[in-house]
């Protein structure tokens, strides 16, 4: 059986200076990078990833947009052909969750009004458990409001969730490209484990 390679772009949104790149430098690092520049624009990162049991090659590329409203007039165009989204806002600012519904509307307007949209929790560790389960319930009640798929708390000092996130939306893709062999891997994976408290992973 020959290789199949599969390409799929997920655009990353969501308010300045809530993690995006410093999440991104872990999942494509495996280290906590604990001082980053701000993203001018976008930024662009590529990750591949290979399937052994199914003989299946997935090639990311990950498009970090950045934060400042001011980039907000370019970063429409660079949606485009985007198969998945991850908004993401700072859990220690509550107040960064605001911005959630800006960043679905550009998603959906200039990618696909379907397009599979994930929340996503940053800086899980600078909260305590009863901090967590609150802005947990929040966010929870937010991705229900605006129709996303997933919400996951993380954490990129710790590492907790960022990879088991990332790989759920991979194989959930995979699992949308229909074949036997793509549903039968995702069918393992649908839910994320609970290697964190709040998460709230919604059946694709």
């Amino acid at each position: 059986m020959m290789d199949s390679t599969y390409i799929f772009k997920i655009v990353i949104g969501g308010a300045g200076a809530v993690g995006k790149t410093t999440l991104l430098h872990r999942y494509l690092n495996g280290s906590f990078l604990p001082n980053t520049t701000m993203t001018i624009g976008v930024a662009f990162h590529a990750k591949e990833i290979y399937y052994e049991n199914i003989q299946k090659r997935v090639k990311l590329s990950l498009w970090d947009l950045g934060g400042q409203e001011r980039f907000r007039f370019l970063q429409s165009n660079y949606s485009a052909g985007a198969r998945a989204g991850i908004v993401f806002f700072d859990m220690s600012r509550i107040g960064t969750i605001t911005q959630v519904k800006n960043w679905v509307d550009m998603f959906r307007s200039h990618a696909s009004p379907g397009i599979p949209i994930y929340l996503g929790g940053t800086k899980m560790d600078l909260l305590d458990d009863s901090q967590i389960d609150e802005v947990s319930s929040i966010a929870m009640e937010t991705a229900q409001n605006y129709g996303l798929l997933c919400y996951v708390p993380t954490s990129s000092k710790r590492g907790d969730n960022v990879d088991a996130l990332l790989q759920h939306i991979v194989d959930s893709l995979l699992a949308r490209c229909q074949g036997p062999m793509e549903k039968a891997l995702a069918s393992t994976n649908r839910v994320l484990p609970h290697e964190a408290r709040g998460n709230a992973c919604i059946r694709p």
